[in-house]
């Protein structure tokens, strides 16, 4: 990990405060980190042979049927 300076007009210093801009650019960098995952985890899912609609369907079909037998039973 890394410490960057970041140069910030002191307008917004006055209106928010150090803490909270400091809290808004963590929670933004957060953020971006998890769509690079995300997209990362999309590219491996799509690289492979598995049609996962179709993956999930069954999975959700095979959850509901279990739901409805436990209500029922």
């Amino acid at each position: 990990m890394r410490t960057i300076e970041v140069k910030v007009m002191d307008d917004l210093v006055t209106l928010y405060g150090i803490e909270a801009i400091k809290r808004m650019l963590e929670e933004e960098l957060e953020y971006q980190r998890f769509r690079l995952l995300e997209n990362k985890i999309q590219k491996a899912l799509s690289d492979t042979d598995v049609d996962w609609e179709k993956e999930f369907e069954q999975k959700r079909e095979e959850a509901f049927a279990e739901y409805k037998h436990r209500r029922a039973g």
